[in-house]
């Protein structure tokens, strides 16, 4: 098994629907979108709304990124934080880490990546992770994986799905 599920206390996590989430962009993987299309994934939207580090983030994204550098041994975060508008699907892909790899110097064996819950689950939001089905997760409830591990995300609800997306170096 290459994830592991916590939680974090959901009083650290703050206002995330007030963020201006940037255009969508597609999937930055043309070879993974190309196989979802050839199996029937045929979308307009394969990905949601992500506001990346670099555009700014709330002081709150940072106490959480600090609250797992403490407690494991994490470094060279990198974050964003994820909206998922009803219709985004995005089929089984295993994340790249193209940008983060190149920026760091570092090796997929070396990255893992939380998935922090913002809100509760609601109806029609799904996630699937090395083909375990996560549903009913509560705000502050994470999944963290390493490397490239399989997994599946789905808004076919009435309302956006959010998570925080931390990226590390896992320390040997």
């Amino acid at each position: 098994m290459n994830y592991s599920f916590g939680k974090i206390d959901p009083s650290l996590i703050g206002d995330f629907v007030n963020i201006e989430y940037p255009s969508r962009r597609q999937f930055r993987d043309d070879e993974t979108v190309e196989r979802w299309k050839s199996i029937g994934h045929l979308y307009v939207n394969y990905t949601g709304l992500l506001r990346e580090e670099y555009r700014g983030l709330p002081k709150w994204c940072y106490k959480i990124s600090e609250y797992f550098k403490d407690r494991m041994n994490i470094s060279k975060t990198s974050m964003s934080v994820y909206c998922m508008p009803p219709g985004t699907i995005m089929p089984e892909h295993r994340d790249m880490y193209h940008r983060y790899k190149d920026i760091n110097d570092i090796d997929d064996d070396d990255i893992c990546r939380i998935l922090v819950f913002l809100d509760d689950w609601k109806s029609g939001h799904y996630f699937e992770i090395e083909d375990t089905p996560v549903i009913n997760w509560k705000s502050g409830d994470y999944c963290i994986w390493y490397n490239d591990a399989s997994h599946i995300a789905a808004n076919i609800g009435r309302e956006n799905r959010y998570t925080l997306q931390i990226t590390a170096k896992v320390e040997k």
